[in-house]
Protein backbone atom coordinates (compact mmCIF):
# COMPACT_ATOMS: atom_id res chain seq x y z
CA UNK A 1 0.00 0.00 0.00
CA UNK A 2 1.39 3.34 -0.99
CA UNK A 3 0.73 6.39 1.18
CA UNK A 4 -0.33 9.61 -0.49
CA UNK A 5 1.81 11.80 1.72
CA UNK A 6 4.53 10.03 3.72
CA UNK A 7 5.49 13.31 5.39
CA UNK A 8 2.04 13.66 6.98
CA UNK A 9 2.14 10.03 8.08
CA UNK A 10 5.53 10.47 9.72
CA UNK A 11 4.38 13.67 11.45
CA UNK A 12 1.28 11.91 12.76
CA UNK A 13 3.42 9.06 14.07
CA UNK A 14 5.84 11.48 15.74
CA UNK A 15 2.92 13.37 17.31
CA UNK A 16 1.45 10.15 18.69
CA UNK A 17 4.84 9.25 20.17
CA UNK A 18 5.18 12.68 21.77
CA UNK A 19 1.71 12.43 23.30
CA UNK A 20 2.52 8.97 24.68
CA UNK A 21 5.76 10.30 26.18
CA UNK A 22 3.99 13.25 27.81
CA UNK A 23 1.27 10.99 29.23
CA UNK A 24 3.91 8.73 30.74
CA UNK A 25 5.96 11.65 32.12
CA UNK A 26 2.91 13.18 33.84
CA UNK A 27 2.32 10.15 36.06
CA UNK A 28 1.70 11.06 39.70
CA UNK A 29 4.90 10.95 41.71
CA UNK A 30 5.24 8.99 44.93
CA UNK A 31 5.10 11.08 48.13
CA UNK A 32 8.30 11.81 50.00
CA UNK A 33 9.07 9.25 52.71
CA UNK A 34 8.14 10.28 56.23
CA UNK A 35 10.88 11.77 58.37
CA UNK A 36 12.39 9.47 60.95
CA UNK A 37 11.22 10.34 64.47
CA UNK A 38 13.92 11.56 66.86
CA UNK A 39 15.57 8.89 68.95
CA UNK A 40 15.09 8.97 72.69
CA UNK A 41 17.96 10.60 74.55
CA UNK A 42 19.08 12.79 71.68
CA UNK A 43 18.16 16.35 70.87
CA UNK A 44 16.44 17.27 67.61
CA UNK A 45 19.15 19.57 66.30
CA UNK A 46 22.08 17.27 67.08
CA UNK A 47 23.70 19.46 69.73
CA UNK A 48 24.64 17.93 73.05
CA UNK A 49 23.15 19.34 76.26
CA UNK A 50 25.23 21.96 77.99
CA UNK A 51 27.30 20.64 80.88
CA UNK A 52 27.72 22.97 83.86
CA UNK A 53 31.13 22.52 85.49
CA UNK A 54 30.89 21.82 89.20
CA UNK A 55 33.03 23.73 91.69
CA UNK A 56 34.01 22.29 95.07
CA UNK A 57 33.46 25.54 97.04
CA UNK A 58 29.96 26.54 98.10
Amino acid sequence: MKLRNPLLASLALAGAGALAYLARAKRPQLPEPAAEPPRLGYSRNGSAPAVVPETGAH
